[in-house]
């Protein structure tokens, strides 16, 4: 379960850098500028909204399920330590076995000859 969350962080950390790349990629609509230049302006055409807007929108279901996934995962996780701890607990209840009070017989020695 450590190793699948240690992926599953990694891959969401990556999802996080791209979400915040195309964000900062999109044109401000109501001021006519953005990080690429004015909106006559368009370094990758003329349908370069549509492509960020749907890149963006995939993104963000990208990072909701990510978010979701790492957050169930974690409670699963914290569950199991709970549940060995309880049990662990169990086992080692903090109450001393009763010895018998009858005493073992000695051990017999065998006869020489």
């Amino acid at each position: 379960m450590g190793v699948l969350m240690t992926v599953g962080t990694v891959f969401f950390a990556i999802i996080c850098v791209f979400l915040i790349i195309i964000i900062l990629l999109q044109s401000d609509k109501s001021a006519g500028m953005g990080i690429l230049g004015g909106s006559s302006q368009s370094a990758f055409g003329s349908s370069t909204a549509d492509v960020i807007t749907k890149a963006t929108a995939v993104m963000v279901a990208l990072f909701m399920t990510g978010s979701l996934g790492l957050a169930i995962l974690e409670s699963y996780r914290n569950k199991a330590v709970e549940k060995d701890l309880l049990d662990e607990g169990a086992k080692t209840s903090g109450v001393l076995e009763e010895k018998s009070s009858t005493p073992a017989p000695p051990a017999t020695a065998p006869e020489a000859k």
